[in-house]
């Protein structure tokens, strides 16, 4: 359920269109992109992530904003770019993002966080992809960390351009692991894809939870549209206390607590995910999402049957590269399979504040 508070239409004058064209130039098209930034319960980033959104003159770009909540001088700011603010009700991320694109119009969708930012050019090199490329359905650039209350740190110059590119006829196990490793799976404000690569799955993406990243790397991956990585920094990723995902900056202990605050969700997530690849993709980093989903559930519920474990734990000993606490969960699932009571108070101590 979702609500929109719409600006003015957008009409493009004679300098959005450049200098009038000869008879043998063609009229160059510039397609719109609709940046979506998601809140859920949070208000206090908003008004820095929407000043990072910056438009060049002529360059079509559309503002569309859904939270949970109202705030009338963001709204007002919003429409005064010609954006939409969209109330949700929704909880699920994926949700939040389907009501987003079907309230946007542009052809090419952004993802930004509430509590993320983009570089000042980051849309004018998102443009350059997509425009050097027709082919394009997925893009995904690299980010910097700031901690809440300081500024990002950009390189001064950016750098020259450094993307990855796999054309639409090649997909290999290789390329994908690659690219996920690099990054391309996480991160939703670093993720731009063309609409035409989601709009007949939107019912899909509601179900997903908090797994937005990962479902777009995949679904991109199993498209016949051409996928762009770009290691430039070119989205900041703010470090607070409300952060979704566990930071560098917490505690051990914080931080496994605050994976196994998400860890159902993204279990699920991964899940949902699996269930739509085919055969032959490279999928290990879902099966290691779902082993954890796995290991912290049997050791949490001493009734929950342990004959998956076993192969929970194998499964994140399969790669080396993993963002996951491979070790704590591979020793609580060793743990598990000798005691249950064991496992319990193992959980317990990993869980309780330092």
């Amino acid at each position: 359920m979702h609500q929109a508070s719409e600006g003015r239409s957008v009409t493009l004058d004679s300098s959005a269109r450049g200098s009038t064209p000869s008879p043998t130039q063609p009229t160059p098209f510039l397609e719109t992109i609709s940046v979506i930034i998601t809140a859920w319960r949070r208000r206090q980033f908003l008004q820095e992530a929407l000043g990072s959104v910056r438009v060049g003159v002529g360059s079509p770009v559309e503002l569309v904003v859904v939270s949970d909540f109202h705030n009338e001088g963001l709204e007002r700011e919003v429409q005064s770019r010609q954006g939409k603010w969209v109330v949700s009700r929704e909880e699920r991320l994926g949700a939040m993002v389907a009501d987003g694109i079907r309230t946007a119009r542009g052809s090419i969708i952004a993802l930004l966080d509430d509590d993320d930012l983009f570089h000042p050019l980051r849309l004018v090199e998102v443009r350059r992809a997509f425009g050097e490329n027709p082919d394009l359905g997925f893009f995904h650039n690299g980010h910097v960390n700031f901690r809440d209350g300081e500024s990002p740190v950009f390189p001064e110059t950016l750098p020259l351009q450094k993307w990855f590119r796999i054309p639409p006829g090649r997909r290999t196990r290789l390329d994908c692991e690659r690219i996920w490793t690099e990054g391309a799976g996480y991160n939703g404000s670093s993720t731009v894809f063309r609409r035409s690569l989601l709009e007949p799955s939107l019912d899909e993406i509601r179900d997903i939870r908090k797994g937005v990243p990962p479902y777009l790397f995949y679904r991109a991956w199993t498209s016949s549209a051409a996928i762009v990585v770009d290691s430039r920094p070119l989205t900041a990723v703010r470090v607070h206390p409300e952060n979704t995902t566990p930071t560098q900056f917490q505690g051990r202990r914080a931080r496994f607590a605050r994976l196994v605050s998400i860890a159902p969700d993204l279990s699920a997530d991964a899940e949902t995910i699996l269930a739509l690849l085919g055969p032959g993709v490279w999928d290990i980093p879902l099966r290691q999402m779902a082993s954890m989903g796995e290991i912290l559930s049997a050791s949490r519920d001493s009734a929950r049957p342990s004959r998956r474990l076993a192969g929970a734990a194998l499964e994140l000993l399969r790669r080396r590269r993993i963002w996951l606490p491979r070790w704590i969960l591979v020793t609580l699932a060793l743990v598990r399979l000798g005691s249950r009571r064991g496992a319990r108070a193992l959980f317990n101590w990993l869980t309780t504040p330092e």
